[in-house]
C-alpha cells in the first residue's frame, strides 16, 4: 500500500458505499477536486456533503492518521482549509494549525482488494517493463492514443531546453536554433563543447561568409582552438592565415582546444569532421530555422541537412591523422536524429509560444513520418507485441520506460490503470 494508491481511489472514486467517517459521519463525494503538484494538500477544490452540510476545500491523504503530525502539517497554516483527511488506517485523531479537528474517513475495507493486489504486483515484479505479463492485452487503438499523449508530454518536457536557449539569445530564435543544432553535431560527448563553439561566434557573422565555405571553416575551426598549433599541411595553414584575420576583424576569442574529447569515438564522428560537416550545412542555409518553418514537406525537411566534409576531410579524420580516402557524408541516422532532437521541439516550442497549433501540429505529424528508432528500449517494446511504426511511437516508448516503467508510476500510465480496473 502506498499514498499514490490513496490518491488513485480517491481520483476515480473507487470505494464501496456508503462512506462513513471514523466518527460517524456520512460522507458524500460531490467533487473530488483537482490533483496538486506542488507543497501543500494533496487536492485542491473539493466538494462534499458531511452530514446534511455542503463543504468546500482541500483534502489530504496519508497511509495513517498520525503521518499528519510527521510531516508537520498541524504547524502549517496552508492546511487549515483541509476539509477531510483520506487514510488507509486510522490510528490518531488530528487537527489542523488552527485548532479544528478534521472529519477522517478509513478506507480499509472500503476498496477492491483485488484492485490493491495487482498494484503491488506491478510494485514489486522484477521485469524490466513491470507490465510485461498483460501489455499484450492492451489494444492497439488505445496504445497508439497513448503513445501520441506520452510524446506530446515528452515535447513538453523537451520544451524546457529550448525556451531556456530563447531566454539566453533574448529571443532569437536562429541563434537558439545554431546551438542546439551545433550540440547535436557533438552527440553526447562533445555537445557541451559544440554547444559553447555556436555561442562563441554571432550567427550573423557566419551568414556574412556563407557563400565562402573555406571562410565558414576558417570561422569555426579558428573558434574551436583548432588552429592554435603549429599547422602540419598547407590546408590547414591557410586556415590559420584566414582566421588570424578573421579574428581581429570581429574582435574573437577562440576556446580552450582541451575541451574536445576524442575518446570512445568512432573516428566519423571526431569533432574534427563533424565541425567541417557543421561549416557546409551554414554554406547551404544561413537562416535555417525560417527555412524550416516553411517547409511541410518530410523529404524537403531532410534534404536541408544533407551535408558532407570538404576534400581535405576525404583522407584525414583530424588534422594531423589520416584515413583511407572516403567522403565523409553526414549519415541517415545522424540526420533523423537532428531532425528528432532539435527540428521537431522547436517546432514544437515555435507553436506553444506564438499560440499557433500547426506547428505542434506539424511536429507530431514529422515524427510519424520518421521511421522508429531502434534500440534496447523499442526491442523491449517490440517483444511484448508493440512494435513501433515510426518516430512518434519509438520516442514515446522512450518516455514510457524512462518517466513511467522505471519509476514504478504505473497508476499514471495508461497501461497501468486498465490493468487495476480489470
Amino acid at each position: 500500500m502506498t499514498e499514490a494508491f490513496i490518491y488513485y481511489l480517491w481520483k476515480f472514486q473507487l470505494f464501496t458505499a456508503p462512506l462513513i467517517g471514523t466518527k460517524g459521519e456520512e460522507i458524500t463525494i460531490i467533487k473530488p477536486g483537482s490533483v496538486n503538484t506542488d507543497s501543500g494538500p494533496d487536492f485542491f477544490n473539493a466538494r462534499l456533503k458531511l452530514n446534511e452540510e455542503k463543504w468546500a476545500g482541500n483534502v489530504e491523504m496519508h497511509l495513517r492518521s498520525s503521518d499528519w503530525y510527521r510531516h508537520g502539517h498541524e504547524k502549517d497554516a496552508a492546511y487549515n482549509n483541509t476539509i477531510l483527511h483520506v487514510v488507509f488506517e486510522h490510528d490518531k485523531d488530528v487537527f489542523t494549525q488552527d485548532g479544528q479537528e478534521l472529519t477522517c474517513l478509513e478506507l480499509r475495507g472500503k476498496f477492491s482488494e483485488n484492485s490493491l493486489n495487482r498494484y503491488e504486483y506491478l510494485l514489486h515484479n522484477k521485469n524490466k517493463i513491470p507490465c510485461a505479463n498483460h501489455l499484450a492485452e492492451f489494444s492497439d487503438f488505445d496504445w497508439s492514443n497513448w503513445m501520441e499523449r506520452i510524446m506530446v508530454e515528452r515535447l513538453e518536457q523537451k520544451s524546457a531546453f529550448v525556451e531556456e536557449l530563447l531566454q539566453n539569445t533574448n529571443n532569437h530564435w536562429e541563434q537558439a536554433f545554431f546551438i542546439s543544432l551545433a550540440g547535436y553535431f557533438g552527440q553526447k560527448i562533445n555537445k557541451l563543447p559544440f554547444q559553447i563553439l555556436a555561442r562563441s561566434i554571432d550567427l550573423n557573422i557566419l551568414a556574412k561568409h556563407k557563400d565562402q565555405l573555406f571562410q565558414l571553416e576558417a570561422l569555426l575551426f579558428g573558434q574551436a582552438g583548432m588552429l592554435d598549433a603549429e599547422p602540419e599541411s598547407d590546408y590547414q595553414k591557410k586556415l590559420k592565415d584566414e582566421y588570424s584575420f578573421l579574428r581581429k576583424k570581429y574582435k574573437l576569442v577562440s576556446m580552450p582546444y582541451h575541451l574536445w574529447k576524442y575518446m570512445r569515438l568512432r573516428p566519423a564522428a571526431f569533432p574534427d569532421i563533424r565541425i567541417a560537416q557543421l561549416a557546409q550545412l551554414i554554406s547551404k542555409q544561413d537562416f535555417m530555422f525560417s527555412r524550416i518553418l516553411e517547409i511541410k514537406d518530410m523529404k524537403q525537411l531532410e534534404e536541408l541537412f544533407v551535408s558532407q566534409a570538404s576534400s581535405f576531410w576525404d583522407t584525414h579524420y583530424r588534422f594531423r591523422i589520416h584515413s583511407s580516402k572516403r567522403v565523409k557524408k553526414l549519415g541517415k541516422t545522424s540526420r533523423m536524429g537532428m531532425m528528432i532532437n532539435t527540428v521537431i521541439p522547436f517546432l514544437f516550442v515555435y507553436g506553444i509560444m506564438n499560440a499557433q497549433q500547426e506547428y505542434k501540429d506539424r511536429a507530431l505529424d514529422l515524427l510519424s513520418q520518421l521511421p522508429a528508432e531502434k534500440n534496447h528500449i523499442s526491442k523491449d517494446y517490440t517483444a511484448l507485441g508493440k512494435d513501433a511504426k515510426n518516430a512518434l511511437e519509438s520516442q514515446a516508448q522512450i518516455q514510457l520506460k524512462q518517466k513511467y516503467c522505471d519509476l514504478k508510476k504505473c497508476l499514471d500510465c495508461a497501461v497501468g490503470l486498465s490493468i487495476l480496473r480489470d
